[in-house]
């Protein structure tokens, strides 16, 4: 009999697996009666133990494959292009003089993430988030034109005026960040006036705002602009943490908790994505209101199949909400 790639623990073996649910394949060893399998927990691939081939095949103690979970929240993946000068790039920790160009050609790139399944697509316009002017509005209405998927995009808008100007060229959503700090109140008004069309943009720099294309940092705490926030009708709240963004070294687990907790308005998470276990950390964080994560780098890279990733915490995802704990 093969030895399947995937296996779940059940609640017979929970304390024995370390309280990890689900586990895949790493290698087998020994021969005959004592073959046994190398299996890595998911969530934490350096977590490993070793189960004999006979205890793998008894159904009572573990399901093979991946198991379906009953009507589980979906997460969204966001798939995420910085618009630099009309080019698709993406800055180290939002640093301007570390930028890796990806293609020249963001139209081509917007529908290649279409085609491999998203379900909404991320934009930043660099240039307007560092000097306020719109240099890349001819490309993001190219990209709105040419896929059926929602668009999102930020960076720049800080008036009433150019957010209804976007809002008209397309987009589904516009975010608004540095003005979310100014200007509060007027993104409460635009949030009355385009239901669902507002978000928050919160980029942190050790736990305080930074604001202008992150070169400025304020004062004020992350989590108290999303408190203020609560009641005011944005659709969500993206939070950034400056320091893993452009990194691959992971989500700021801790940070996103804290923004989750603050405000009843729904988080997506962005910055330091750089594997599907990154992805699967998330899900501990989306009975708290996190319901989407903004991928960069890790695709460009193909660090993180788009397809699989989606499958993995969309509808019927493959692990579980939240973190079983030993007692």
């Amino acid at each position: 009999m093969r030895t399947g790639p995937a296996y779940t623990a059940q609640p017979a073996v929970l304390t024995r697996s370390g309280g990890y649910r689900h586990f895949r394949l790493v290698s087998e060893r020994g021969r005959g009666a004592q073959r046994a399998a190398e299996l890595a927990a998911v969530l934490e691939p350096g977590f490993r133990i070793v189960v004999p081939l006979l205890e793998l095949r008894d159904r009572s103690l573990w399901q093979p494959g991946w198991q379906s979970l009953p009507a589980p929240a979906a997460m969204q993946i966001i798939p995420a292009i910085d618009l630099l000068d009309g080019h698709c790039v993406r800055l180290h920790q939002g640093d301007y003089d570390q930028v890796t160009r990806f293609s020249d050609d963001p139209v081509a790139q917007a529908l290649d993430w279409q085609r491999q399944g998203a379900q909404r697509l991320h934009l930043v316009d660099l240039d307007g988030a560092r000097t306020g002017q719109a240099v890349n509005d001819q490309v993001v209405k190219a990209i709105t034109a040419a896929l059926y998927i929602p668009v999102q995009l930020g960076g720049g808008v800080r008036t009433a005026a150019r957010a209804e100007e976007l809002l008209a060229c397309g987009l589904d959503r516009v975010i608004l960040g540095t003005v979310a700090l100014e200007q509060p109140e007027l993104v409460d008004d635009l949030a009355g006036r385009h239901a669902g069309r507002i978000v928050v943009g919160i980029d942190a720099r050790n736990g305080k705002v930074a604001t202008r294309g992150w070169i400025e940092e304020s004062s004020t705490e992350a989590t108290a602009l999303a408190q203020r926030f609560a009641a005011s009708g944005v659709a969500a709240i993206i939070s950034t943490d400056i320091a893993t963004d452009g990194t691959l070294a992971g989500p700021n687990l801790d940070a996103l908790r804290a923004m989750a907790e603050a405000s009843s308005v729904p988080v997506i998470a962005s910055g330091g994505i750089g594997t599907l276990e990154h992805i699967l950390s998330l899900l501990s964080l989306a009975p708290l209101g996190v319901e989407g994560v903004i991928v960069g780098r890790a695709l460009y890279d193909g660090r993180v199949d788009l397809a699989e990733a989606l499958q993995a915490i969309g509808e019927g995802r493959l692990q579980d909400p939240l973190p079983f704990t030993l007692a």
